[in-house]
């Protein structure tokens, strides 16, 4: 069975991941989703917090607060990378094919007749 302690541990990690500077952030996500799992699963056994466990229980919210605002921001990076990376085929894509979005039957004469 998990105690407070450990899921209290568990955050600070997780809090400091968040916060570290990479320049891998593939490895980095990783880190975070494997802390978070664990979290998950600790979760589901931690007993109700008793009186002894209330101010750990508040460091805790107060944690999750400043890793939920920090995994916005990352969240938000990895989106402006994908936008910038499709930005980049497509333009890559017209540069080495100008004329894909030319109509194809421009100036073409069609024959109706047999």
């Amino acid at each position: 069975m998990a105690t407070w302690e450990e899921f209290s541990a568990i955050t600070r990690h997780l809090e400091g991941v968040v916060q570290r500077k990479t320049l891998n952030r593939s490895e980095q996500v990783d880190e975070i989703e494997a802390l978070i799992d664990k979290r998950g699963h600790m979760m589901q056994t931690l007993p109700e917090p008793g009186e002894t466990e209330k101010h750990i229980v508040r460091d805790v919210l107060e944690r999750d607060k400043t890793i939920n605002r920090r995994l916005e921001m990352i969240f938000a990076g990895v989106k402006e990378d994908m936008r910038n990376n499709k930005k980049q085929k497509s333009t890559k894509s017209q540069y080495t094919n100008p004329y894909q979005d030319v109509a194809g039957s421009d100036g073409m004469f069609l024959d109706s007749r047999k």
